[in-house]
């Protein structure tokens, strides 16, 4: 059996050679087989992923983040930008870059430079150095360039490189609701919005005639090699032309527009505003936005409508691979996508819009972010606001495996081995990645030398959901020597490291303080992430408390939060926009609670209330409400509002009153009532829905 684990391995080893050259995926077959709707179980991040970035085996990923977390839950620090590999789902913890706000876009110059847009201020790599919403990074180590043109009056939505040419040397476009651009020797960009900054020295090209009215949201260069740039958003026009509204052409090297191209209706009969760009030698392809939204495709050349899409919410991100064309949004439910079910991804015939199969099934609302896509890489990547997709539990990454890239898992990592009196209990991590097919168990071996494992007989076999287990056929005073595997559909993974005990009398002390806590501060709330202690004093950690204060070290005495079972921690009450609140995390077991973690902090940003839980019941004339007072968001709830059939019954309950008495209409009307706090950032989510 381990022969053929090895030969399995062997196997899946060169099929991803054979498509990985100095580090650039080529294209291997000519054609790449269908997505199936189920993603490989990788690693993933803490918070919403904005931009996807492959390049070669390393996939770029950027957003708004303090972490990435392994298919276990640990998770290790990642200011707002991390790095993935393909081939394993892991990250490359070593990569070290980090900035102080948000990425929300990437580009490359073909592999050994990335360079990021956002609205960040600094950029940190072995220190920190000020860099204004753009800025240039090593792809294989992270060093920081000296490339530092800054933003001024706004972000970076979009990013797009283009080569050098024989007339025009290579240059980085950015754009985005900022108002200029000032870049080496003291270059500014004549126009707001957009700005073509040499990709070598940072200068800004003065001389772009592109003006757009508005905000660009999209660039793409053509694929179609006409040296011209795609440029969407909400604009009205361009350099006061007619009909550049939401989408124009203008020449790479000049800005001046493109006239031979005037797009056609993005969404339905609207000019929508534009989202996101690609574009192959025939088509531009258009994520809009608009009335629902649409998945749209334009000539290349001028601009004629080949095929339009419709959705009942925003495209945010298109991207090719091969044939096939992937959208990806808000979208959702019965009717929702070409009259079809989609959730929030679809991929349709590039060249026809026609519907394709591909169906995953995406657990947030807001969905899709972005889609990564790269020449010869048969694999898509998906970022965004969900947790799950079609089952699997992955939070705002995920990677859909082509067919062929499909294989065993990964060797499960972590194994360890916790002696006690007359036990070895072991415990182990999931592996990095599942190989694009749901695990099904673990197998485990022992022995009593190191390497001697009998790998004929497992001692157990252990379902998916389990990442624990007890042997209880051990004697006192020997040391016993354990290996594990995983099994998905298509075999088994390597074997993990080997992990030993020796069992006998041990005494229990309370565990080590938690590791890696970090505090984020999505509007609203503050959440708090951390890894399990190092040592858990020989018995297994059963919760966790989380201390707060509102000065260093001034966590109060007594827990905040107790009985914690995960690694996580949403403060939703009781907080104050604007507010720094401090935090201190420790663990406790059958012996007691061990020392705090180091401590971390967070502003609670404003955010809208959270859903009241709304129940009631009949009384004579009337149906007597009542509700929890919710989450306030950090900003005192000013008043609640009652609908009563998706229709406002009461618009300006006081803030201190938490019941209602709504008159009914006759003995055999039902009703259907929610209720909503409101307060200054606006109205907040709706509670659940009571049909009386």
């Amino acid at each position: 059996m381990s022969a053929q684990w090895q030969g399995t391995r062997a196997l899946r080893s060169m099929l991803l050679a054979a498509c990985v050259v100095a580090g650039q995926l080529v294209a291997s077959p000519p054609a790449f087989a269908d997505l199936t709707s189920q993603p490989a179980r990788t690693w993933g991040t803490n918070g919403r992923v904005y931009s996807i970035l492959p390049i070669g085996d390393r996939v770029f990923v950027a957003g708004t983040f303090t972490a990435v977390l392994d298919p276990s839950g640990v998770s290790y620090p990642a200011q707002n930008i991390a790095v993935f590999s393909a081939v394993t789902g892991a990250a490359d913890l070593t990569f070290g870059v980090g900035t102080n706000n948000t990425v929300f876009t990437l580009a490359t110059d073909g592999g050994s430079t990335l360079y990021l847009g956002g609205s960040f201020g600094t950029v940190s790599h072995g220190g920190t150095v000020s860099r204004a919403g753009l800025a240039a990074v090593d792809v294989n180590n992270g060093a920081v360039s000296s490339w530092a043109p800054s933003v001024t009056g706004g972000q970076v939505d979009a990013l797009a490189y283009s080569p050098p040419n024989p007339v025009a040397p290579a240059a980085v476009y950015a754009s985005g609701n900022f108002t200029s651009v000032t870049g080496a020797g003291g270059t500014t960009s004549p126009h707001p919005y957009i700005a073509k900054i040499a990709a070598g020295t940072g200068a800004v090209d003065t001389g772009f005639a592109t003006a757009p009215d508005n905000r660009v949201r999209s660039l793409n260069v053509a694929a179609d090699g006409s040296g011209r740039l795609f440029i969407g958003g909400d604009f009205l026009s361009v350099s006061g032309a007619a009909k550049t509204k939401s989408l124009a052409a203008v020449n790479l090297t000049t800005g001046a527009l493109s006239s031979g191209f005037v797009a056609a209706s993005t969404n339905q009969t609207n000019l929508a505003p534009v989202y996101d760009l690609t574009s192959d030698a025939g088509l531009v392809y258009i994520a809009a936005a608009g009335s629902g939204g649409a998945c749209t495709a334009l000539q290349i050349s001028n601009g004629a409508l080949a095929w339009t899409d419709h959705s009942n919410g925003n495209m945010q991100s298109v991207r090719l691979i091969g044939s096939t064309l992937y959208c990806g949004g808000h979208f959702s439910g019965t009717a929702s996508f070409l009259a079809a079910n989609r959730q929030k991804l679809a991929a349709v015939v590039a060249a026809t819009g026609a519907l394709l199969p591909f169906n995953p099934q995406i657990n947030s609302a807001l969905g899709t972010w972005a889609l990564g896509t790269q020449p010869g890489d048969p694999n898509l990547y998906l970022g965004g606001d969900f947790t799950s997709v079609s089952g699997v539990a992955q939070p705002h990454f995920a990677e859909f495996l082509d067919a062929t890239r499909q294989g065993p898992p990964l060797a499960p990592t972590g194994l360890t081995a916790d002696p006690a009196s007359g036990q070895v209990r072991l415990s182990w991590s999931v592996p990095s990645s599942d190989g694009g097919q749901t695990i099904t168990q673990y197998f485990l071996y022992r022995g009593t030398t190191s390497g001697g494992e009998n790998l004929n007989n497992a001692l157990a076999r252990v379902p998916s959901s389990t990442l624990t287990y007890t042997d209880l056929n051990v004697s006192n005073g020997t040391t016993y020597f354990y290996l594990v595997a995983a099994q998905n559909a298509n075999g088994f993974s390597p074997l993990s490291g080997e992990a030993s005990g020796r069992p006998g009398a041990v005494t229990v002390t309370p565990p080590s303080a938690p590791q890696s806590v970090t505090a984020s501060n999505p509007p609203g709330s503050i959440v708090l992430d951390w890894n399990p202690p190092a040592g858990d004093g020989g018995a297994p950690v059963t919760s966790y408390a989380v201390y707060r204060g509102l000065t260093p070290g001034g966590e109060d005495a007594i827990p905040y939060k107790s009985g914690i079972t995960g690694t996580t921690f949403s403060d939703l009450y009781n907080l104050a926009a604007g507010t720094t609140y401090y935090y201190k995390v420790a663990a406790r077991n059958v012996a007691g609670e061990g020392p705090q973690s180091a401590e971390v902090s967070a502003v609670e940003q404003p955010g809208k209330p959270g859903p009241p839980a709304l129940s009631g019941s009949l009384i004579t004339g009337a149906v007597h409400l009542s509700w929890t007072v919710p989450p306030d968001g950090g900003s005192p709830i000013l008043k609640y509002v009652l609908l009563r059939d998706n229709v406002k019954l009461a618009a300006n309950i006081l803030p201190t009153q938490t019941t209602y008495d709504a008159p009914t209409t006759g003995p055999t009307d039902v009703h259907v009532y929610q209720v909503k706090a409101v307060n200054a950032q606006g109205g907040g989510q709706s509670s659940n829905k009571l049909t009386i």
